[in-house]
This record gives structure tokens, sequence and C-alpha cells, in this order.
């Protein structure tokens, strides 16, 4: 049988692309976005120090990101945003992330922001109406 962690880590790869909620005033705000997984289980994706997001973030660190794959399986993981990540964890995170080395010079370039998400529930499902499957956080 499959850990959980390992579950995660494939749907991941295999969907691409999340959608990641934060809050403002009340009103849940949605985008797109490419995450990779770390070895420790966190989730880490660039962003731009211009993006809205970057405020909403500051304001309310909370999100939650959701990812489904061709096979309708997906996972919602919720925790915490961090974008206090230094020089090393942005090296890493282009490493982890080839796609974004496109849109930032190196780790030094002042518009790269290292978004970390501590995930505090993460569970997925195959497309049925089934429960969740709780996946341990630690």
């Amino acid at each position: 049988m499959q850990d959980g962690k390992e579950k995660v880590r494939e749907i991941v790869k295999s969907a691409g692309y999340c959608h990641m909620a934060t809050c403002v005033e009340g009103q849940p705000r949605v985008r797109p976005m490419k995450f990779v997984i770390t070895e420790d289980f966190k989730f880490w994706c660039t962003t731009v120090n211009i993006s809205g997001k970057v405020k909403e973030l500051t304001d309310n660190a909370r999100v939650e990101l959701c990812w489904v794959d061709k096979q309708g399986t997906h996972l919602r993981v919720e925790g915490i945003a961090d974008m206090s990540g230094g020089v090393e964890k942005k090296r890493k995170l282009l490493e982890l992330h080839p796609g974004a080395k496109g849109l930032f010079s190196d780790e030094n370039d002042p518009k790269l922001v290292h978004v970390e998400v501590i995930p505090t529930n993460v569970r997925w499902k195959d497309h049925s109406f089934g429960e969740y499957n709780i996946v341990p956080v630690e």
C-alpha cells in the first residue's frame, strides 16, 4: 500500500498546477499556481514582489491549495504561508522548479519571492463521493 505522503507527491506531480486560495476581507481569492514539495513535506512556489498575493499573504497567511489530476483524484492542503525564505531557499526553489528559472535572473533577483506553505491539514480522495484520506503532516 502506498504511503500517504507518496500519494500526495504523486498527485502534485501528475496534476501540475493547483489553485491557491487566500482571503481578503472575507472574500476568497483563488489563482492557479505551480508548487513543488520539499523533502520535509513543505510546499514551495515563487511569486513576484509586486503581486497582490504578497500583501494578501502578509495580511492573512492562511491558505488552501487544491490539485485535481486527470483521473479526478484531488488533494487539498490547508496551511500557513511564510515568505521569509532567504537566498538559500530561493536557490533551492529554482532548482526544484525549473519553470521559474526563466522568470527570474537568479536567487538574488529582487523580484523573486519564495513562498513556503507549512501544511496543517492534508487530505486526498479519488473522484468518488467517498471520504477523504487524511495524511499526517508530521
